[in-house]
């Protein structure tokens, strides 16, 4: 047990601590091996978000995992839409479906995220407007949304003030998992798409903010 949290923690997916490990604040793994996970319950998300998404609309999607499943979803659906990404996976996938306008954030990249992040991407979204954007999150509290690295924070942050709406993807392994920053209250998220319902403390939670639950 030992070796595999010594192994745990030089991965960073664990802070090693006396008699076992805890989860990491500020580390999860990479947007590939995230991607991999949860594959049927993300996928059935994305299935559900995209039936509101409407030709001439211009929505923001945020890197993640749970939002390149979004992508897909969007793609094959192929309606006309302007979709605006700080995500190259996101990107690469919208970029199949021939009616979709892909604008792209310029930035630094992050490579672990296959994302764009920094001043640069922060800025260009504040020259833009959105009808909603779409988001994925680390963790999901009653607090709101949490995220472990703060650039990325900082651009669904900038995402959410420049879009009329803003929806959380997350499935129910994100329920009550803290991390470093919370992205924003619970009364910022319009509406969450999700595979189980939140438990009775979440879920009051959500509903005293106002956001909508809808579950997969």
């Amino acid at each position: 047990i030992r070796r595999d949290l010594d192994l745990l923690s030089r991965k960073g997916l664990i802070n090693r601590t006396y008699g076992g490990g805890v989860p990491s604040l500020s580390l999860e793994p990479g947007m590939r091996e995230r991607h991999r996970r949860m594959v049927e319950e993300r996928s059935r998300i994305a299935a559900a978000a995209v039936a509101e998404v409407e030709d001439g609309e211009v929505i923001m999607i945020d890197a993640g995992s749970s939002t390149l499943h979004l992508a897909v979803a969007l793609a094959g659906l192929n309606r006309r839409i302007v979709a605006i990404t700080n995500g190259l996976p996101i990107a690469e996938a919208l970029g199949k479906a021939s009616r979709i306008r892909v604008v792209v954030c310029p930035g630094d990249l992050n490579p672990a995220q296959g994302a764009t992040v920094g001043p640069e991407t922060l800025n260009f979204l504040r020259r833009l407007n959105a009808d909603r954007a779409y988001l994925g999150a680390s963790g999901l509290t009653a607090d709101g949304p949490t995220e472990a690295e703060s650039a990325m924070a900082w651009v669904k942050r900038v995402m959410i003030e420049r879009a009329s709406a803003a929806v959380l993807l997350a499935d129910h392994s994100k329920f009550n998992v803290r991390m470093l920053e919370v992205i924003c209250p619970l009364a910022d998220v319009g509406a969450l798409f999700t595979d189980q319902a939140p438990d009775p403390a979440l879920a009051a939670a959500l509903g005293r903010a106002g956001t909508a639950v809808r579950v997969a």
